[in-house]
C-alpha cells in the first residue's frame, strides 16, 4: 500500500479514536444527561489548568527577560512564589496515573484528588488575556475547523507551550501523553487542517502582529516552526509515524528488502551509538532519525545484534569522551557509531582519543565521513576530522558524496536550518543497514564479497 494512503487511512482512524473519545466525554455534542456535563466540564478542567500554569511560567519568564506587554503577562496578585507553585501543581498534574485521570472524568471510581494539583491552579484566578497566543490560536482553529471546546483548546495549548521553546523536551512531552491519554487531539492534522511547511506559513502570516507581545518571538517564522513541531511530534507520539513506521517502510522497499537475509545471517553483538541530536529519534524534524529507525530494523530481523544508544543533542567529541566514553567502555561493545562533532583542537584531539581508546579494548570504532551537519561547511573542518580519524584507527565509512548527489537533497534540511528531516534520515538508515550487512564497503564504490 502506498505510504501515504497508509498515513491517511491511520489519521483517520486517529480522528475516529478521538471522534469516540469525545462522545465518552460529551465534547461538541448535546449534554444529555448530568454525568455526561459533568464529564465535559471535568475534562476542560484539566486541559485548562494546563493553559493557566503554562501562562504562570510565562509570566515569570516574561518577570525575567523583561519582554512582553506587562497588561498581557501580568502576575495580578499573585507572588512569584505563588506563581511558581501553579507550575509545580502542573508538573505534577501532568505525572498523574492517567488510568486514573481518565476515570475520574468519566465519573468512574477514581483515587484521584483534584484538590492536590488541580483545584489549586483552576482556583489561582489567573487568566491568559484574550490577545494571549494560547486564545488568538484558539480562536483561529475554531474559525477554520468544525471543532470547538476542549478539542482546539487542548491543541492550541501545545502551540502555547511550544512557542516557549525551552520546554519541548520535558513539559510539551508530558502534555502529549496527558492528552492523548484523555483521548484529545494533538495536532491539527486531527482537526482536517493541511500540514506542509507552506500551509504552516501562511498560517503563520494570519496570526503574526495579532497577539500581544510575548516573551518569546511570534513572528510568522515561529509559527511556521511551532506547527511543524506540534504536527510531527503529534505524529509520532500517535505512532502514526515514527522509527516503527519508517523501519516497516523501508523493509518493504527493494534495496532495503535484499538485505534481509544479510541481516538476519548477521552474529550476535553488541553496537553502541554516541551521537548528537542528528542520531536522536525526538528531535522534531523528522518522525525519527536513522539510528532508531536501524535499530527497529534490526529488532524485527535479527535481535541479537544489540544496540545501546549515547546521545546528547550537541554533543562535541570532547564532550562524548567525559561523559559517554567509560560508560560505553563498561557496556563492552563489539563496535562503536561516532557521530559527534569536531569544532575546536580539544575536540579532534578527543575524536582521536575516543578511537585509540576503543581500540585498546579490542572495540571496533567507526564514523561517517560527513553527515552534513551545517556547522561542518567551515574550511577544513570535515578534513581535520578524518586525519584524526584515521590517527585514531577509526574507520570512516562514506556517505558524503551519496547525500550530496541525492535528488532529495534540497528537502533534507528542516526549517530551523540545522537538522535533518525524513528523506535524510531514511538514506543515511538505508546506509548504515548496507555498512552493517556487508553489502558495502567503508568506500562507497566497494561492496563487500
Amino acid at each position: 500500500m502506498d505510504s501515504r494512503v497508509l498515513r491517511r487511512l491511520l489519521i483517520f482512524s486517529v480522528v475516529l479514536g478521538v471522534g469516540a473519545a469525545a462522545s465518552v466525554y460529551g465534547q461538541n455534542g448535546t449534554l444529555s444527561n448530568p454525568k455526561q456535563k459533568a464529564s465535559n466540564t471535568r475534562l476542560a478542567q484539566l486541559v485548562e489548568a494546563n493553559v493557566i500554569a503554562t501562562h504562570a511560567y510565562q509570566v515569570l519568564l516574561a518577570k525575567k527577560s523583561g519582554k512582553g506587554d506587562p497588561n498581557c503577562y501580568g502576575s495580578g496578585k499573585l507572588s512569584d512564589s505563588e506563581l511558581e507553585a501553579l507550575v509545580e501543581h502542573q508538573a505534577k498534574l501532568l505525572k498523574s496515573n492517567m488510568s486514573v485521570v481518565s476515570a475520574w472524568v468519566r465519573g468512574a471510581g477514581s483515587n484521584f484528588d483534584p484538590a492536590q494539583d488541580l483545584e489549586p491552579i483552576l482556583s489561582s484566578r489567573l487568566t491568559a488575556p484574550a490577545t494571549a497566543p494560547i486564545n488568538i490560536f484558539d480562536d483561529y482553529l475554531r474559525q477554520k475547523t468544525k471543532f470547538e471546546g476542549v478539542k482546539t483548546r487542548a491543541t492550541a495549548s501545545l502551540y502555547q507551550t511550544v512557542l516557549e521553546v525551552e520546554r519541548d523536551g520535558d513539559l510539551l512531552q508530558d502534555e502529549f501523553a496527558f492528552y492523548i491519554a484523555l483521548g484529545l487531539p494533538v495536532y491539527v492534522g486531527q482537526l482536517y487542517l493541511p500540514g506542509s511547511d507552506a500551509d504552516m506559513l501562511a498560517v503563520g502570516r494570519e496570526l503574526a502582529g495579532h497577539t500581544c507581545v510575548a516573551p518569546f518571538d511570534t513572528g510568522a517564522a515561529e509559527w511556521q516552526i511551532a506547527g511543524r513541531k506540534i504536527w510531527n511530534w503529534g505524529e509520532k507520539n500517535l505512532h502514526i509515524r515514527d522509527e516503527k513506521v519508517l523501519a516497516a517502510e523501508l523493509l518493504s522497499e527493494h534495496d532495503v528488502k535484499v538485505l534481509r537475509p544479510r541481516l538476519r545471517a548477521l552474529p550476535p553483538q553488541k553496537i553502541a551509538v554516541i551521537g548528537h541530536s542528528f542520531t536522536m529519534g525526538l528531535h522534531w524534524s523528522s518522525p525519527s532519525s536513522f539510528v532508531p529507525i536501524v535499530i527497529d530494523v534490526f529488532r524485527r530481523e535479527n535481535p541479537k545484534v544489540e544496540f545501546k544508544q549515547f546521545a546528547a543533542g550537541g554533543l562535541t567529541a570532547t564532550r562524548a569522551q567525559q561523559r559517554f566514553y567509560q560508560s560505553v567502555l563498561d557496556w563492552k561493545p563489539d563496535k562503536v557509531m561516532l557521530v559527534v562533532m569536531t569544532r575546536t583542537d580539544a575536540d579532534y584531539d578527543a575524536l582521536k582519543q575516543l578511537g585509540v581508546g576503543f581500540a585498546a579494548a579490542g572495540i571496533k570504532s567507526y564514523m561517517f565521513d560527513e553527515v552534513h551537519d551545517p556547522a561542518s561547511v567551515n574550511p577544513g573542518t570535515v578534513e581535520r576530522a578524518l586525519a584524526a580519524a584515521r590517527a585514531g584507527d577509526i574507520e570512516v565509512i562514506e556517505v558524503g558524496s551519496i547525500l550530496s548527489s541525492s535528488p532529495d537533497k534540497a528537502r533534507f534540511l528542516c526549517l530551523d536550518g540545522i537538522h535533518m528531516t525524513e528523506p535524510y534520515h531514511r538514506l543515511m538508515a538505508k546506509e548504515w543497514l548496507k555498512f552493517l550487512a556487508g553489502a558495502r564497503g567503508a568506500k562507497r564504490d566497494i561492496a563487500s564479497k
